[in-house]
């Protein structure tokens, strides 16, 4: 009985892998849209007041705080017998409603505002719901890097797709009508993808004792972190970590409006183009990390390049547009390695069938972003973004100080 579970199983992960790469190509798509070109939509093109604009990123921000409450709650109840399938569902189809909602309402700085709370509301719990589903179906450590492999494949086709629609569709930033048109054409793409949700798959309540049995034969008390005696500042201390390992988002928004008014329109233009050739390297770079986590722990090999990250974030203040455009590859490439073994070094703390110690360690990314985000477009309105990019190069920095003094 037990063998024939554990074949169905296989199967059922294989509909739930390529269902990850829909869910984030989707959900990594329409954040591209609003980090990297509504900054230059709201910029350059509507002259947006970037106090308002702050004031509203720090409340649409604050939803992500919500993150442990939505994990509590996709822990605790169960809709028709599933614990996440309809959770994930319904927020990943008022996701993409609410993405309409705004691409009809961005002139307007309020509607957008409302709008952008909403759809941070559906994307978190969206979020939640689906790593929470992952940690519940993955017993081994090696099925959560695979889940998490397919999570990041879907992100970095979905980031490419916006960069096509741009290149394509956008000749004139100035001009509205050619914004209207791009925002139109991502809903005619992006929609039909999200009909692959309903296949998502989970075990109904009366097989959660089949799942339960398998995590205890394949996994040790060693690599759960919720067992160590100095459990309570380890977690602490990951806490801070990763607070300060996403710190660098406060050049996120000022980003691109700064490379088109360093480089210009043509080699703007010329940058997105070799941006569309990223998902190769960022589909490369989740298959190294794969690969090299097997071989040296995820600790050593944050210590290592996130120095190195914190460099090259420096070095883009200076450096000419050919250096850049290499560095920026680069960056992005550690970037990704190093988010992947954060995800999965995290996974570490979980105590049952319960989330939600992970949840609340991840939560403090989205604090970070809570923070610096915000802080960063405010900023942008009285510093120069070069001076902004050199202080997210050193809190995430930072972030090396409690990364060191957990001891695990």
């Amino acid at each position: 009985m037990f063998k024939s579970k554990k074949l169905a199983s296989k199967s059922y992960f294989n509909v739930n892998y390529v269902s990850y790469v829909f869910i984030y190509l989707v959900y990594s798509s329409i954040f591209v849209f609003l980090n990297n070109y509504f900054p230059i939509l709201f910029f350059d093109v509507l002259n947006i007041n970037r106090i308002v604009l702050a004031f509203i990123q720090f409340l649409a921000y604050s939803v992500l705080l919500l993150r442990p409450v939505f994990a509590s709650i996709t822990d605790k109840y169960k809709i028709n017998g599933y614990q996440r399938k309809y959770y994930i569902i319904f927020s990943g189809y008022l996701l993409v409603l609410i993405y309409i909602l705004i691409g009809f309402s961005f002139t307007n700085i309020i509607s957008f505002g409302f709008f952008l709370i909403l759809l941070f509301l559906s994307a978190t719990m969206l979020d939640v719901s689906t790593k929470s589903l992952i940690i519940d179906l993955s017993p081994t450590k090696e099925k959560k890097k695979k889940a998490f492999f397919f999570i990041a494949f879907g992100q970095s086709i979905g980031k490419t797709i916006p960069l096509f629609l741009y290149l394509i569709l956008i000749n004139d930033i100035y001009s509205i009508t050619s914004w209207n048109i791009l925002f139109i054409s991502s809903y005619i793409f992006l929609i039909p993808l999200m009909s692959f949700i309903p296949f998502i798959r989970e075990n109904k309540q009366e097989e959660s004792l089949i799942i339960e049995m398998s995590e205890n034969f394949y996994s040790s008390d060693s690599n759960n972190l919720t067992h160590y005696p100095n459990f309570r500042r380890m977690f602490v201390l990951l806490c801070i970590f990763v607070f300060f390992a996403f710190s660098d988002i406060i050049f996120a928004f000022p980003f691109f409006p700064f490379l088109l008014t360093k480089f210009g329109t043509i080699k703007f233009s010329l940058f997105n183009f070799f941006l569309t050739f990223y998902f190769i390297i960022s589909i490369l770079s989740s298959a190294i990390a794969t690969f090299v986590m097997k071989r040296i722990k995820p600790k050593k090999i944050m210590l290592i390049l996130i120095p190195i990250i914190g460099i090259i974030y420096i070095l883009y203040t200076i450096v000419d547009f050919t250096l850049f455009t290499l560095l920026y590859f680069t960056g992005t490439s550690l970037a990704t390695i190093t988010n992947l073994n954060i995800s999965v070094y995290i996974m570490k703390f979980k105590k049952g069938n319960k989330s939600m110690y992970f949840h609340l360690i991840a939560s403090f990314k989205n604090v970070s972003f809570f923070i610096f985000l915000p802080l960063g477009t405010l900023l942008s309105n009285f510093i120069s973004t070069e001076f902004i990019i050199v202080i997210g190069a050193i809190l995430l920095n930072f972030s090396i100080i409690p990364l060191i003094l957990i001891k695990a």
